[in-house]
């Protein structure tokens, strides 16, 4: 008997514990709560605010806008025009060029760390060269997956595009990762 109370019981309490917490749950919570992505079980973090995911919605609305070279609104970009643009618009100020991000690499964190709304920053076509010279904004992260969104002046993906960044060529040119400031 005694071996039973000690497993029903913390079930029970579990059980009371759970309906009691829906019960007293606002529907505006759960609702955010549901269109919340989270980390793996391991961290408990959020890693898209709704925030954010008015963010990425609003940068989304620009994919096919043509690549522009000192492009800074929706009738062309250059990708630090359109990082600019679409961090104004949710109230985060960044410098105008991706060479001035250097100043940003103080709030540099490992790849494994990147969130939803962070700057990717990589360098130019050459990638000897390990200068700033092409950025974007990190749109999804799950296990084995970063896509980011940016204004890219290539050929075969000219202007405003989402990128898996580990089916593309940009590993090789990655710099950093830049933990911006949650709009």
């Amino acid at each position: 008997m005694n071996k039973y109370f000690k497993i029903i019981f913390p079930l029970s309490l579990l059980v009371v514990i759970s309906c009691e917490s829906n019960v007293n749950a606002s529907p505006e919570k759960t609702s955010e709560i549901n269109i919340l992505e989270f980390k793996n079980a391991n961290q408990s973090k959020p890693i898209i605010t709704i925030e954010q995911q008015r963010m990425i919605h609003f940068a989304k609305k620009h994919i096919g806008t043509r690549y522009v070279w000192g492009g800074t609104t929706p009738k062309g970009f250059d990708c630090s025009g359109f990082i600019q643009y679409v961090y104004k618009h949710s109230h985060i100020s960044i410098p105008r060029t991706t060479a001035s991000y250097t100043r940003l690499f103080n709030k540099s964190v490992p790849i494994k760390n990147a969130q939803v709304g962070d700057l990717i920053v990589f360098t130019g076509t050459n990638s000897k060269i390990r200068k700033p010279g092409h950025a974007g904004i990190i749109t999804e992260v799950k296990p084995g997956l970063i896509k980011f969104i940016h204004s890219s002046s290539s050929k075969k993906h000219f202007g405003v595009t989402e990128t898996s960044y580990y089916h593309s060529g940009y590993p090789k040119r990655f710099l950093a990762v830049i933990q911006m400031p949650k709009p």
